[in-house]
């Protein structure tokens, strides 16, 4: 963690344990920091430093599960909703989402070039 974002860490440890992590190993032992840093809460800044998708407490992933459920339920009752091959699309971003890139284009090739190149030597 604090390889990672020590300013995030320092902060975290002022913020819930009023603690100056600059005396560490003076006053704050090794052991007792780590121990302290393995268990901060959620909301603490330095997890979401580690993994995006623990910006967001548990509170909040639900929250946005229940709006999600909402518009969903609201869109299901659309026309746009009864057409064939309808898509609901309006999920809220989660933290650590990845937009979905467009997929590369592979070679194409017909079968007989498709078994030419599988019949060339391999290394």
């Amino acid at each position: 963690m604090l390889a990672k974002d020590q300013g995030a860490l320092t902060a975290d440890f002022q913020r819930y344990y009023g603690l100056d992590l600059d005396r560490l190993g003076h006053e704050l032992t090794i052991h007792r920091a780590a121990a302290l840093a393995a268990n901060l809460p959620q909301e603490a800044r330095v997890w979401a430093k580690l993994d995006p998708r623990l910006a967001w407490t548990d509170a909040q992933y639900l929250l946005a599960d229940i709006r999600d459920s909402l518009d969903f339920l609201a869109w299901a009752k659309t026309k746009a909703a009864s057409k064939t091959g309808a898509r609901w699309k309006d999920r809220t971003p989660r933290p650590g989402d990845h937009m979905p890139s467009a997929t590369p284009k592979a070679p194409s090739m017909d079968v007989d070039e498709l078994e030419a190149f599988l019949a060339l030597p391999r290394q």
